[in-house]
């Protein structure tokens, strides 16, 4: 985990999360999460070219990703697309795919002929979502979805560096706590009051589990870790946990 322990500090919420907050109405947040960006949107654009631009900043591709970002931010719909960044990168990838059919500069970019074959929007976000999978974009996300999970985690006064000290060593016990994580976050009373009060009910809990309120105390900062990755939209770091527990 000191891979972990190493960028907890890179930044604060997720970037869906942000969008969610300026589409809720912070229009004010919108400037500072785009330059907050900018280097998200470089990189995209930058893979349009085999070698570097010298000041890509002053290219017209690079306006027309800040365009196509502004876009994905307006049209991003939470119940189509549970992460923002991958929503972006296939937006502002169509727009630049646009633009080199517009101005017939592809040459200085091989682009492969299956991009332009559909003008679906739906297939061409398959082909983006399929490739490349360990892209840029991900990398930013699963580091902002690190910082808000341990952000979490310390409101309960927990560390994400214990990570692997929390979960119990046998497998039938992490299921269990699993299915107790589940039965709270299905339980809204239970999950305000672990939010809002820091703690787990446990006598409405004992009316939906049949586990010994000393086997949940004994388990508690594993319990209350899944209940923060149920109830959050980590997917990259879901993937990342999966692969070393």
């Amino acid at each position: 985990m000191l891979f972990i322990s190493a960028i907890i500090d890179y930044t604060s919420e997720t970037a869906t999360r942000i969008v969610e907050r300026i589409k809720d109405g912070d229009k004010h947040l919108k400037e500072k999460f785009i330059k907050d960006y900018i280097p998200f949107i470089l990189n995209i654009v930058s893979g349009f070219y085999s070698s570097k631009m010298v000041d890509l900043k002053s290219s017209d591709e690079y306006s027309v990703g800040l365009m196509a970002f502004n876009e994905a931010i307006e049209r991003f719909d939470i119940s189509r697309s549970r992460s923002f960044l991958k929503f972006a990168e296939m937006v502002i990838k169509k727009r630049m795919i646009d633009y080199f059919r517009k101005t017939s500069s592809i040459g200085r970019k091989e682009i492969p002929f299956s991009y332009f074959s559909s003008n679906n929007e739906s297939e061409f976000e398959k082909r983006i979502n399929m490739a490349d999978i360990e892209q840029e974009s991900s990398s930013y996300e699963f580091i902002c979805e690190i910082r808000d999970f341990s952000k979490q985690l310390e409101s309960f006064g927990l560390n994400i560096v214990n990570l692997p000290d929390y979960m119990p060593k046998h497998k039938d016990s992490r299921q269990m706590c699993m299915d107790i994580a589940k039965k709270i976050i299905e339980n809204k009373s239970i999950l305000n009051k672990l939010k809002t009060k820091k703690y787990i009910q446990m006598k409405e809990l004992s009316k939906i589990i049949d586990v010994h309120p000393k086997t949940v105390e004994r388990n508690r900062a594993f319990i209350i870790c899944l209940c923060i990755l149920f109830d959050n939209d980590y997917m990259n770091f879901k993937t990342y946990l999966s692969k070393i527990f």
